[in-house]
């Protein structure tokens, strides 16, 4: 299984790990290490990012090409109940798995997800989010990728980091775009998931944009059991706050083993 990273507990409830766009499954690492005595953890690359495939199909791309992917892997290791952490497009998709395989979900963390289908196609929040993509869309490689990182980041974040950093982060634009591509195109809305009936952790950062607080904002109104936290920093707070972070994601998914 390309991509996948196995480790913990065997004998322990499995918990699956989905990272952000222009990430890969390393984001988890920390975390991963504080989980492996009680659970069982799939720290998934999603496609196009660490060492997953790309993806085939890129005219047919959709939040369902992600998340089927993720249920072959499950169905292959036999796996039929799992806990769900996800940040960002990762946690889109988490939020996508969870509706769709309610029974089979014990319980969905989820850091900001960029689930802007939710929105309000009018709202400012999606509107600056669709210009950002399609910004990404149009710009070249390094341009884009400039914009996205910065987007999340804060300006001149993309010019300070070192050239090889910048130039991993321009080739993983092409997977950036589809990413935008599924995120916009994904059907469910807000009573979708509102039929998510296993406990909920939200967590955001106090310092993120206003379009990742409109649809947390948005989640918080919907799910029925949801517990909502805030946390230092912004959108990457999982990595550039990660002790903080990941002091709550411990805490809720120990908290579903009692």
């Amino acid at each position: 299984m390309q991509g996948v990273y196995i480790s913990g507990n065997p004998q322990g409830p499995a918990v699956v790990l989905l990272h952000s766009s222009m990430s890969s499954a390393r984001q988890w690492r920390e975390l991963a290490g504080q989980l492996e005595q009680d659970f069982y953890i799939l720290n998934i690359d999603l496609l196009g990012y660490g060492q997953a495939p790309k993806v085939s199909q890129t005219g047919a791309f959709s939040l369902a090409t992600e998340s089927e992917r993720i249920r072959q892997h499950l169905h292959e290791l036999g796996i039929t109940r799992f806990h769900l952490v996800g940040h960002s497009f990762g946690g889109a998709i988490a939020l996508k798995l969870a509706y769709e395989l309610k029974q089979m979900v014990m319980s969905l963390a989820v850091f900001e997800p960029v689930a802007f289908h939710l929105l309000d196609k009018q709202h400012p929040g999606f509107l600056e989010v669709q210009a950002l993509g399609n910004e990404v869309s149009q710009l070249s490689a390094e341009r884009a990728a400039a914009r996205f990182v910065n987007y999340w980041n804060g300006s001149g974040y993309f010019s300070a980091m070192p050239q090889q950093v910048q130039q991993g982060f321009s080739m993983q634009v092409e997977k950036v775009r589809l990413d935008f591509v599924g995120l916009m195109g994904e059907p469910y809305g807000l009573n979708d998931y509102a039929k998510i009936c296993c406990p909920v952790l939200l967590l955001s950062g106090r310092d993120t944009r206003d379009s990742a607080k409109a649809v947390a904002q948005s989640l918080r109104g919907a799910l029925p059991h949801l517990t909502y936290q805030q946390v230092s920093g912004g959108h990457m707070a999982p990595i550039s706050h990660s002790a903080e972070v990941n002091i709550h994601l411990h805490a809720f998914l120990a908290s579903q083993l009692q």
